[in-house]
């Protein structure tokens, strides 16, 4: 079974405000590329520092 990891609320709710300026933009903009970009960048940065349940 996979570890169980947790990340900080304030790093979702960044992460969420991200998504929500990348979707005000039409898909095919430059302003949508960039904040696609930093969404993606936030994800793996999540998935790389998420720590690990101890119990």
């Amino acid at each position: 079974m996979p570890e169980e990891k947790y990340v900080k609320l304030k790093h979702v709710t960044e992460l969420i405000e991200l998504i929500n300026k990348r979707d005000s933009f039409y898909d095919w903009s430059d302003e949508h590329e960039k904040y696609h970009n930093k969404v993606k960048n936030t994800i793996e940065w999540l998935e790389r520092n998420a720590k690990v349940i101890s119990q």
